[in-house]
């Protein structure tokens, strides 16, 4: 039983001891990010895309798109 009783605690304390640390810094093997104005539609005009998301957004809103809400 004793022996039992060891062989459980060693296991034990030989897995605790392989966890692998969770904070260690990775460099980013990716590509760069780019703009998502950057593309075809936009060539680059951050105020048009400003612009085009914010009336996408309006036509989400349910409070503007009902005709008993005035703007």
């Amino acid at each position: 039983m004793r022996r039992a009783l060891l062989a459980v605690v060693a296991a034990g304390a030989l897995a605790a001891c392989h966890e692998i640390p969770q904070d260690a810094v990775k460099p980013y093997a990716g590509k760069e990010d780019s703009k998502a104005y950057a593309g075809d539609m936009f060539k680059g005009d951050k105020q048009k895309y400003e612009q085009t998301l914010a009336k996408r957004a309006d036509y989400q809103n349910d409070y503007v798109r009902s005709r008993f809400v005035k703007k």
